[in-house]
């Protein structure tokens, strides 16, 4: 994750245009993480993402610096994103299912931070197979574990900012995020166990929409990532 300068961020909140390009190139592919895992689709992940930078674009001024910028901005995706579900008619579950009283069944072991970001999942994947598995691995797994993964793996995010960016306890954070792990690691054994021995190639990985970058001057164009 690319956190910005607080200089960089002052700059961009008065108006600088090469410090608003360089303040929003740094997070494009992070936004698009967010808003793929949000909405599922390429068309509608680039879409928020340009309406997240046009949002950030207006509200910019008003970010006072009591959280990190990422963790504000990544908030602010994920409730657009969730916006966009309700007019739609859908839900982003944001918590497991809880029982009759109320209160998370949660698994004590589930609340333990887990600092081994990649061990877990596929100890015997190189770091670049590795990525192309895990974002394949993401689509089948439950939303509500997802855009906790996401936010973990790609975005590498601490679970303090993970719960801060869903408005979630620290705790279904956690639990989120190792259950998730446990779901992926069962995906990324079927690809190991795969007949040929490939676990995944590039061409396999579904093709994405051109993620929205703003360049010197606020205009919204269209680049690849």
């Amino acid at each position: 994750m690319a956190e910005p300068t607080s200089a960089c961020v002052r700059r961009a909140q008065a108006g600088d245009p090469e410090a608003i390009a360089e303040l929003i190139t740094s997070q494009q592919q992070y936004v698009y993480s967010i808003a793929m895992s949000v909405l599922h689709q390429p068309e509608d992940a680039a879409d928020l993402t340009q309406e997240a930078f046009m949002r950030l674009l207006r509200v910019l001024p008003q970010y006072n610096g009591e959280s990190r910028f990422t963790t504000w901005l990544y908030r602010m995706v994920v409730n657009l994103g969730r916006d966009e579900l309700r007019r739609r008619g859908r839900q982003v579950q944001q918590a497991e299912p809880t029982s009759g009283d109320g209160e998370e069944e949660l698994d004590p072991l589930s609340n333990v931070a887990d600092d081994d970001r990649w061990g877990d999942p596929a100890r015997a994947l190189s770091d670049h197979e590795l990525r192309i598995a895990v974002r394949r691995a993401l689509e089948q797994v439950e939303p509500h574990y997802r855009l906790a993964l996401t936010l973990f793996y790609f975005d590498d995010m601490k679970y303090t900012d993970i719960a801060e960016v869903l408005d979630l306890p620290l705790n279904t954070v956690k639990s989120h995020i190792r259950r998730g792990k446990e779901r992926l690691q069962a995906l990324l054994a079927e690809y190991n166990d795969s007949p040929d021995g490939a676990v995944m190639t590039d061409d396999a990985v579904p093709q994405r929409a051109p993620v929205p970058v703003v360049r010197p001057g606020a205009t919204l164009l269209s680049a690849g990532v």
